[in-house]
């Protein structure tokens, strides 16, 4: 929700701490928002977008920790300060090191709060030393596909991030778009007439990688009969993305981390350090915080990747997306395939991949439109032109109750399923009529109206599935 003077969000059980600290910020010219309870946090953090978060380490319901992790998921830079006693300031020293702004233990001074405040927005928020604000930087997200909430969040974190050279660690399933995250954060950065270097941590063993990336020194090894220049050096200026960060050994995680933290590289082989500049993107599929505690990763570089994590959701969580995702895939390879005897997509195609869960995510879906298109008979896309495999798959995938592995409250799982059942039951149905709200609604029995609100409320736009050539 929009405002016009910067909002502070205050979650804490105490109401004298909210009148002394609203107070002080309502005099400084901030809109103060205060909050006793913390279960809806996230949904008030979404709903109200404030500038800065002041919350309690312990809390009635969710703890601060999971308000800085609600408040980070929404947005990465949102600065979130702890309020906290000095019997819990080892609490507070963990809140920073996930990522808090600061921390005020009580009882704490106006000249303190109003200092934590002002640090934490100088700190916290992208730097401007880039020249110019975030609405001149290059370049557009037309890469990423769909109109889902999550989507334009994902877009709306990528514009911030690319302002700034932080470290970025990207989170994601297999298939799930991780590459191409990365290159558009570099396309819309000020770093985009530079290199983009994309490096398969995964693909060559250690001490290949480690001449691949910092480069070498003529007699270093055996077949090295001239010096080469390495990766970052070739990245010079622009951004290096590590995809499969995880699956580095420990010593070249060392010789990495020593290259972020001093921006020099040296030869293999060689005395000199070299300064360099580039920004570095990191993306996983691993649990890297699993990886420290069995001694396979290494923490400081852990902290010194994800200094912004972005997580990106799996196609089955943005069903909403598949009808846009597989028009725009259609509309590529028809052209790279000269396919222009192919019209567009039937209904009945769009409902067969509502239908499927797919596990290997956009990239799973991608390569099977771009099979369907070169292999059709007709003039559309139908259900028949779903690959055999897949179709054997999505019988397979059906989900039914005895899959539930776990009890939890009633009313909370019907919720659930009749979400479940209204997501899938709209999808359908706006698919079949190609996002004609009005036909909808007649085929449904609802309302129009009814009918745009339910859409509303589980976050599904119709114009998604209009059609497209």
């Amino acid at each position: 929700m929009p405002h016009d003077k910067r909002l502070v969000t205050i979650v804490y059980p105490d109401e004298q701490v909210h009148l002394f600290c609203k107070r002080i910020l309502e005099r400084q010219g901030f809109d103060v928002k205060c909050f006793t309870a913390s279960a809806q946090i996230p949904q008030l953090i979404h709903t109200w977008k404030p500038d800065l978060v002041l919350t309690g380490i312990r809390l009635p319901e969710k703890d601060g920790f999971e308000v800085l992790r609600s408040s980070h998921t929404v947005d990465p830079f949102l600065p979130v300060i702890a309020i906290t006693t000095h019997a819990s300031i080892p609490g507070a020293i963990k809140f920073l090191k996930d990522g808090g702004a600061n921390y005020l233990a009580i009882p704490f001074s106006a000249d303190q709060l109003s200092e934590a405040v002002t640090e934490a927005f100088k700190d916290f928020r992208p730097k401007s030393s880039l020249d110019g604000d975030l609405g001149a930087l290059p370049g557009s997200l037309d890469s990423i596909v769909g109109n889902s909430r999550c989507v334009l969040d994902l877009k709306r974190i990528l514009t911030k991030v690319a302002g700034s050279d932080i470290n970025v660690l990207i989170r994601g399933e297999t298939g799930s778009g991780k590459e191409l995250v990365a290159q558009a954060i570099h396309e819309i950065s000020r770093r985009a007439s530079r290199p983009f270097l994309p490096v398969d941590c995964a693909s060559l063993p250690p001490t290949l990688l480690e001449s691949e990336l910092f480069g070498y020194q003529r007699g270093a090894f055996t077949g090295a009969d001239k010096s080469r220049c390495g990766l970052f050096e070739a990245a010079n200026g622009g951004t290096m993305f590590l995809d499969e960060i995880g699956e580095l050994d420990t010593s070249t995680q060392s010789s990495l981390f020593r290259v972020l933290q001093e921006g020099k590289i040296r030869h293999i082989g060689g005395r000199r350090d070299t300064p360099i500049n580039v920004r570095v993107l990191a993306a996983t599929n691993r649990n890297l915080e699993q990886g420290i505690k069995e001694g396979t990763f290494r923490a400081e570089l852990y902290f010194r990747l994800k200094v912004v994590t972005i997580s990106l959701p799996p196609l089955r969580d943005r069903r909403e997306d598949i009808p846009l995702l597989s028009n725009y895939f259609f509309g590529l390879f028809k052209k790279t395939h000269g396919r222009q005897d192919l019209t567009g997509l039937d209904s009945s195609f769009i409902a067969a991949l509502l239908d499927y869960q797919w596990p290997g995510n956009v990239r799973e879906l991608k390569n099977m439109i771009e099979e369907a298109v070169v292999l059709s008979d007709g003039t559309a896309l139908t259900r028949s032109d779903v690959p055999e495999s897949l179709k054997i798959l999505m019988e397979a995938d059906r989900p039914g109750l005895e899959d539930q592995r776990q009890v939890t409250e009633y009313s909370h799982a019907r919720d659930l399923i009749l979400d479940s059942f209204d997501r899938k039951y709209f999808q359908r149905l706006l698919a079949l009529y190609g996002g004609n709200l009005s036909e909808a609604a007649r085929k449904s029995g609802l309302g129009r109206k009814t009918l745009y609100s339910r859409l509303r409320r589980i976050g599904i736009l119709p114009v998604n599935f209009s059609a497209r050539e």
